[in-house]
């Protein structure tokens, strides 16, 4: 579950931190509010590409940051995970922190739990924990993959899932 979501100097936001506590959210508002802005920011720091023009006009660079609690279900797959990518774990391996930093010279850099990332690992790690919908999206439910991990989560099978892999 995302916990909080932080921008600086990114697009036309000067500095933001959304906490969003545990229920369900829902961002509205008129046309050019910029729901969408915080939308292009989380898809960033999940390893999205980046681009210069994200930086706020007479900035140096933008920074997004995402916390996120795992779910109890997850735990011990994704702590599995992190180890096999050699990043430490945070709070017992409960919360993960991502983190993106994008510079006026269009290079980036992606951080997991604050050790430098590859953005393969931030898509990896985001493809876990996020799936965004959009009006004309690709639906995860199309992916075999996830048509599985769903009937297991659902099952409470995840610890079986583990020790077979």
């Amino acid at each position: 579950m995302l916990q909080t979501l932080s921008l600086r100097d990114f697009v036309i936001v000067d500095q933001l931190e959304l906490d969003l506590s545990s229920g369900f959210t829902v961002l509205t508002g008129e046309t050019g509010v910029g729901k969408s802005i915080l939308l292009d920011a989380l898809s960033l720091v999940l390893g999205e590409r980046a681009d210069s023009s994200q930086i706020r006009e007479g900035c140096n660079r933008a920074e997004i940051s995402a916390l996120f609690r795992i779910d109890p279900q997850q735990i011990r797959h994704f702590n599995q995970w992190l180890d096999g990518q050699g990043f430490p774990l945070e709070d017992e391996g409960q919360s993960l922190l991502l983190k993106r930093a994008v510079e006026t010279n269009g290079r980036s850099r992606a951080f997991i739990n604050g050790n430098v990332a590859t953005l393969a690992q931030l898509r990896e790690a985001g493809d876990q924990l996020v799936d965004i919908h959009g009006q004309h999206a690709h639906q995860l439910l199309l992916k075999s993959g996830a048509q599985c991990e769903l009937l297991d989560r659902h099952a409470n099978h995840m610890d079986l899932v583990s020790e077979v892999s």
